[in-house]
């Protein structure tokens, strides 16, 4: 049997080792990291890995999505360098999706820039990650992108909490864009939910006006407010005012990937807005993110685990006849 360790980034060890506990026979450790006087960064493995399998965990946000970028690059460097066999990047967040097309002239495709400076690694043979912001993103890649679905862990959170009944949810997509995914996740809850969808004009970076609310009618309805990511809050925020001029009883907004960024100069911290709102707010930890700051957050945050989701995927795709699509099969 080949042998198979698991490696973790500082950042996101925690996730790491709780993924670790869910699986047998693999191995563990971490990455130990010096940051020089002038900001320079060297990263080393703490034991031998000759031959070996690796599951590298990383964070792509922290402590910024240029930061980790860079450490990515060296982790993987001295993974090779180790004479490891071949690496899967485990990435639950993957920054810079969003710049996946030229929108504008004289700009650059990041997405692809950054799936060929990974590619450029030849012992990088897969990538495991979560709800890419464009699932399109996975044809830059010419090795296997296993996108996984946040919905997967959702749609269990949310059984508990409406208690299997979901005649009274609504689905919200807050734009178009998010439809697919906004569907994919009430078929997750019942084929009977339906999916209403937000009419938006993105005015700017992390700039939206509503437009158009496309659905029937809320009044009473527990409604969920479905996307892959919050970053400002901003489009989430304005899709939970819709709601609740539409009448819902209850609004919940669900995400993925919870990055809560407060633009320069901002009056108050997205947090802050949040709690201002009054929102029920559900994401995974995919972004890392520290005990007190959940604490701290309590009144309106909540994170479901991803570590069971990842375990079952790492054991898939290590066996010679395992298959990640067993995991989607109720999706």
């Amino acid at each position: 049997m080949k042998s198979i360790e698991i490696i973790a980034s500082d950042a996101i060890k925690d996730v790491a080792k709780r993924t670790h506990e869910k699986l047998n026979g693999f191995g563990y450790t971490e990455i130990e990291k010096t940051v020089f006087a002038n900001g320079e960064m060297k990263t080393k493995i703490t034991k031998p890995i000759r031959h070996k399998d690796i599951y590298y965990f990383h964070s792509m946000y922290h402590p910024d999505p240029n930061t980790s970028m860079v450490e990515l690059f060296l982790s993987i460097d001295a993974i090779s360098r180790a004479s490891a066999d071949n690496i899967t990047l485990v990435l639950p967040y993957m920054s810079y999706l969003r710049q996946d097309r030229k929108d504008e002239p004289r700009v650059p495709i990041s997405a692809r820039m950054v799936a060929n400076l990974i590619e450029s690694n030849p012992k990088i043979e897969r990538i495991l990650t979560l709800d890419l912001h464009s699932d399109q993103a996975q044809g830059f890649y010419n090795i296997p992108v296993d996108n996984l679905y946040g919905s997967l862990v959702h749609a269990k959170y949310f059984e508990k909490k409406f208690k299997g009944d979901y005649s009274n949810v609504v689905v919200v997509s807050p734009d178009h864009g998010g439809t697919v995914r906004a569907r994919r996740f009430a078929k997750s809850l019942d084929e009977s939910v339906p999916v209403y969808i937000i009419d938006k004009r993105r005015t700017g970076p992390n700039k939206c006006e509503v437009m158009n609310f496309i659905g029937g009618d809320l009044t009473g309805k527990d409604v969920v407010i479905y996307d892959d990511m919050i970053d400002t809050g901003g489009s989430i925020i304005a899709a939970g005012k819709v709601a609740r001029e539409k009448g819902a009883k209850n609004v919940y907004v669900c995400a993925t990937h919870g990055l809560f960024s407060t633009k320069e100069g901002a009056s108050e911290t997205a947090e802050e807005k949040f709690k201002r709102e009054g929102l029920n707010v559900v994401v995974t930890n995919s972004i890392p993110r520290s005990d007190e700051y959940y604490e701290e957050n309590s009144s309106w945050l909540e994170a479901v685990p991803v570590e069971d989701l990842l375990a079952d995927a790492i054991y898939e795709s290590s066996r010679v006849d395992g298959s990640i699509s067993r995991l989607f099969d109720d999706n």
